[in-house]
């Protein structure tokens, strides 16, 4: 008896439904900022190897242009919606912090910051 074929799955779906808190995960990354070498001031800062591995194993799928996974950060007492990119040169994932938020924490290059990141 010849097998039904399985529909395609629709590449944008998530792997779990929105509502479902399973679908969130937060991690806690302990980094250092970190200053790009250019011309702008853009500020960084990276994950564990192994965050990353648990977050591209999970949510890799759901990735969008340039690799972005969006999450939600708070350092300190300030928040924000943004996302991580994967980092070749390092093999982790990265974040950029902004401007507002180095001000209102008063961080700066090659400060140790706590951040608490929510995948979305």
């Amino acid at each position: 008896m010849p097998r039904k074929p399985t529909p395609p799955q629709d590449r944008w779906s998530p792997l779990l439904p929105a509502d479902d808190p399973a679908a969130r995960r937060d991690y806690v990354v302990q980094s250092t900022v970190w200053r790009y070498k250019g011309t702008a001031a853009w500020h960084f800062a990276n994950l564990s190897v192994e965050q990353s591995a648990d977050i591209k194993s999970r949510y890799g799928t759901t990735a969008r242009g340039w690799g972005s996974i969006r999450v939600r950060i708070r350092i300190g007492k300030t928040e924000w919606n943004t996302s991580l990119f994967p980092d070749k040169k390092s093999g982790t994932y990265l974040f950029a912090i902004k401007a507002d938020v180095r001000k209102a924490e008063k961080l700066s290059d090659g400060d140790c910051i706590t951040a608490h990141i929510r995948v979305v």
